[in-house]
């Protein structure tokens, strides 16, 4: 029997993981999630989340 191997995803990028988080603190702004919950559930600090919403 041989392998044949599925279409693999190449792994994100950095920049393309950084946007993945922001656009998820930015859905759950928009949900009216507090700053501090969006840093623990993104596993950032809550400077970054209030860097993210000034922008």
């Amino acid at each position: 029997m041989s392998f044949k191997p599925s279409s693999v995803v190449p792994p994100f990028t950095r920049p393309q993981l950084a946007e993945a988080r922001h656009v998820r603190a930015a859905e759950l702004f928009d949900q009216g999630r507090s700053g501090a919950e969006i840093a623990r559930t993104l596993g950032v600090s809550e400077e970054s989340v209030r860097r993210w919403k000034r922008v």
